[in-house]
């Protein structure tokens, strides 16, 4: 009896004690979220949309305006250098998708329509009405590409970086992006309470990242945000159904396109499997370039999936190239 009374005793103080723990984490979580935003405050705009703040950050002036659409789980401010290149030439804006960077969450998976839906009430609400030219990393070409599919009449041109393809879960036998990731699913539940922010992970990552040293700071606030691992496992895997569509994708028809597709491979262990997944991907490729009469390809030899950060002067002269492109159209009224 005296053994029960005292495993029973021995419990109920763990219990307090994990109690205690979990509520001292959530109290240094939330004071060090409001430090790193106080820090480190939004550069841009925070525009209501349905109900949600969503952050987009303009630079420079003209039209057409460039919109950057970042890859999966992306936030604007990593694109940071590459936009301050673009600004002396013409309007620049990146944004952060629901949950992402300075966006609020918005409590549930968003697919390419959503996305496009919520660009687009984004530019509305800041007062964007012009010609823009699209630009879309990774991920951010199949978002940009139902843009298109939705507001075709907005869009005058543009720019996959390394994009994804709408088929390319069922085409690549392991996938480069989507899919659940158990750590992600582990991580969303201890990021809340200060475990993910004290273990240094998203710190070191960010550290070993290729992105340039005066960005990295920002970029650590930002990703160490209670609510950040949840959007980022709901990105996840609503991109596993954008990019498993049976339908490939529809035409842009004449529209400028140009089509960025790195030249140094991803590195898997199998050399049979590296020239099976290489193959698909490179007739991916070649089917987006294919997706425009007014298309072409370039090469990007000395960069991975990285273009923006291996070889970011390729990426900037294409976006100006596409933006004289379409000054040079003739206007129809």
């Amino acid at each position: 009896m005296f053994i029960l009374r005292a495993i029973r005793w021995l419990l109920i103080r763990l219990v307090v004690l994990l109690i205690v723990l979990v509520a001292a984490g959530r109290v240094y979580q939330v004071v060090s979220e409001r430090a790193d935003l106080a820090e480190f405050p939004a550069p841009g705009t925070l525009v209501d949309v349905d109900g949600h703040l969503m952050h987009i950050h303009c630079k420079g002036s003209g039209s057409p305006t460039v919109i950057i659409e970042q890859g999966l789980q992306g936030v604007s401010y990593a694109w940071d250098d590459i936009t301050e290149e673009i600004a002396p030439v013409t309007r620049v804006c990146g944004y952060d998708r629901v949950g992402l960077g300075y966006s609020e969450p918005i409590g549930h998976p968003t697919r390419a329509t959503e996305v496009a839906e919520l660009l687009q009430k984004l530019l509305t609400g800041s007062g964007i009405d012009d010609d823009i030219v699209l630009v879309g990393w990774s991920a951010g070409g199949v978002y940009i590409r139902e843009y298109y599919r939705l507001y075709p009449q907005k869009v005058k041109a543009m720019l996959f970086v390394d994009s994804s393809h709408e088929q390319q879960q069922l085409r690549l036998t392991q996938s480069a992006e989507g899919g659940q990731d158990n750590t992600l699913v582990i991580a969303k539940y201890l990021a809340p309470i200060g475990v993910v922010r004290l273990s240094g992970l998203v710190r070191g990552q960010i550290e070993r990242s290729p992105v340039s040293d005066n960005l990295k700071p920002r970029l650590i606030a930002l990703y160490h945000q209670s609510h950040v691992i949840e959007t980022m496992l709901n990105e996840s895997n609503s991109f596993t159904l954008d990019t498993r569509e049976p339908e490939p994708p529809a035409s842009l028809g004449d529209l400028p396109l140009i089509v960025l597709t790195p030249g140094i491979q991803s590195g898997e262990t199998a050399s049979d499997q590296i020239d099976e997944r290489q193959r698909a991907r490179d007739e991916m490729q070649q089917e987006l370039v294919a997706l425009s009469t007014a298309s072409r390809q370039i090469i990007a030899t000395d960069s991975g999936h990285g273009i923006q950060n291996d070889q970011p002067d390729l990426l900037i002269a294409s976006v100006n190239e596409l933006v004289e492109r379409v000054r040079d159209q003739p206007r129809v009224d």
